[in-house]
């Protein structure tokens, strides 16, 4: 019975010896499964944020090369402009109008330009005044000279009046609208 007396302590000291051995177990079990969890947490928020950053870099990419393209197509558009000429450069154009009026025999009474237009428009337009006298023949020689050498020019109106019955020759008022580089007027 001694024997079975001196093992009862020696089972609770076991017994306490096993506890503390699971307790330890249980906590370096839970404490590495609270580790790898929240390392999961971790990885699952880089993750989404790594499929987010790559969403957004998709986006960037396709915008980007969207604006590639339109402005390739504007350069190609504005390639083929009209080149305008600044207003400081006015006498030099009506001496251009003038000679071509004068190679095509239209007598120029008046070459005047008025005030310059600067509405909302985004090109600044210098209005010239024409007055002479030509034959018709040769009033739509000119026009077709004006159109041909000078793209910038729109005749924005034609006033025509017979000199005499009988006779071809015509009084001509014409309004040009000069079309001006905007980057003279800042």
């Amino acid at each position: 019975m001694n024997a079975a007396k001196n093992s009862r302590p020696l089972l609770k000291i076991h017994l306490i010896g096993g506890g503390l051995c699971l307790a330890i177990t249980a906590g370096s079990v839970w404490f590495a499964a609270d580790s790898v969890a929240k390392r999961r947490g971790l990885f699952l928020s880089a993750r989404h944020e790594l499929t987010t950053a790559k969403a957004e870099l998709n986006d960037v990419v396709a915008t980007r090369s969207s604006l590639v393209s339109q402005v390739q197509r504007l350069e190609k558009i504005t390639s083929e402009q009209l080149d305008l000429t600044p207003v400081s450069q006015l006498n030099a154009r009506s001496a251009e109008i003038a000679a071509h009026a004068e190679a095509t025999s239209i007598s120029l009474d008046s070459l005047q330009p008025l005030e310059l237009i600067r509405s909302d428009a985004r090109v600044p337009v210098q209005p010239l005044e024409l007055v002479g006298g030509a034959l018709a023949d040769d009033l739509a020689s000119f026009l077709d000279v004006l159109r041909d050498e000078m793209p910038d020019i729109h005749v924005q109106e034609l006033q025509l009046v017979s000199e005499s019955l009988g006779t071809d020759r015509v009084r001509v008022r014409l309004m040009l609208y000069w079309f001006v580089d905007p980057a003279d007027q800042i």
